[in-house]
């Protein structure tokens, strides 16, 4: 399984950043291998479309699921249509600390809800 953290280093003792769009880098994570490929946010400081441009970014490297602080209401639609779960992590942990919990069953599922 493909995991994609927001994250504000590029490693995995870098603290989960709290924003998808505004994230210094995206870690995907092959939970399988362990390998861990960071990725530059070239959208941090879009003026617009950060969360839609970032969502693109890591649906075309083959996640299945997605753990950020938050995401906002355009990059969730866009993960939802591409079937990516998405979880939030606690303000806080590490990316490691993130991805053991996930494995843990630990993480609360994302849901952005619509009034």
């Amino acid at each position: 399984m493909k995991i994609a953290v927001s994250s504000t280093g590029s490693s995995l003792d870098a603290t989960v950043h709290p924003l998808f769009g505004r994230c210094d880098f995206f870690l995907m994570v092959d939970m399988d291998t362990d390998a861990v490929l960071p990725i530059k946010n070239e959208f941090r400081d879009a003026a617009s479309g950060a969360g839609t441009g970032c969502a693109r970014t890591v649906i075309q490297q083959g996640v299945e699921a997605v753990i950020s602080g938050q995401i906002g209401p355009n990059a969730y639609e866009a993960f939802k249509a591409a079937g990516v779960a998405l979880y939030t992590a606690p303000p806080g942990i590490t990316v490691r600390e993130a991805l053991a919990r996930f494995n843990a069953g630990r993480l609360q599922k994302m849901e952005i809800k619509r009034f």
